[in-house]
């Protein structure tokens, strides 16, 4: 198996996998044009890292993540606003209390806690369902931090649901993140914030 960083071409097979590992999350429900589009913007953006997990040609795993945290949905919109705008149009016409969901959890943040924003962020890391439990989150997850601690990023974050998590939230505490806080996103579904300080001494 190789980990390399992912290319246009390797947009189809993202959307799948994330269609497979995450059924049921809203972000799947926007669907595949959408996530098309998503995935599209962290590929071609130079504020990410975006990498895939492939055996023999295949790909079965991928992980993208953001260099800095604070701001960057706004710059990716503002980067992309005539693609972003055509879908939230649709969105409008098909489900316009999806298009508001989208809107209000832009910022995924806690009011009880003070938070800058000055870290890296984890937005999604996914594995093909016929290839769980083989290690590939972790070895996604490890090449991810190794790119951003190059790129001069000391902090890594998250965010994952709170309830019925259990196995996602084990995973991450096993590669050393820690809660940063709880936080409830729009209409009312409760989070994580978890953190982790990268170390180069580790590489």
């Amino acid at each position: 198996m190789i980990i390399r960083k992912a290319t246009i071409t390797d947009l189809s097979s993202i959307t799948k996998i994330h269609i497979d590992a995450f059924k049921g999350y809203f972000l799947t429900s926007l669907g595949p044009q959408f996530l098309d589009f998503y995935y599209t913007c962290f590929i071609k953006s130079p504020e990410t890292e975006t990498f895939i997990a492939e055996e023999n040609g295949i790909i079965i795993g991928f992980a993208a993540s953001t260099k800095v945290c604070k701001g960057f949905n706004s710059r990716l919109i503002k980067r992309n606003l005539v693609s972003f705008g055509i879908l939230s149009l649709r969105l409008l016409f098909m489900s316009p209390s999806t298009l508001l969901r989208l809107l209000k959890n832009l910022k995924k943040k806690g009011k009880s806690v003070e938070d800058n924003e000055y870290y890296a962020e984890l937005y999604s890391i996914g594995v093909s369902s016929s290839a769980q439990r083989l290690g590939i989150g972790k070895k996604l997850l490890f090449h991810t931090e190794q790119a951003l601690i190059d790129a001069g990023v000391d902090r890594l974050s998250l965010t994952t649901d709170y309830y019925d998590n259990d196995s996602a939230i084990r995973f991450y505490r096993s590669m050393g993140y820690e809660t940063f806080y709880e936080f409830v996103t729009y209409p009312n579904r409760k989070m994580y914030r978890l953190i982790k300080k990268l170390n180069r001494s580790y590489k």
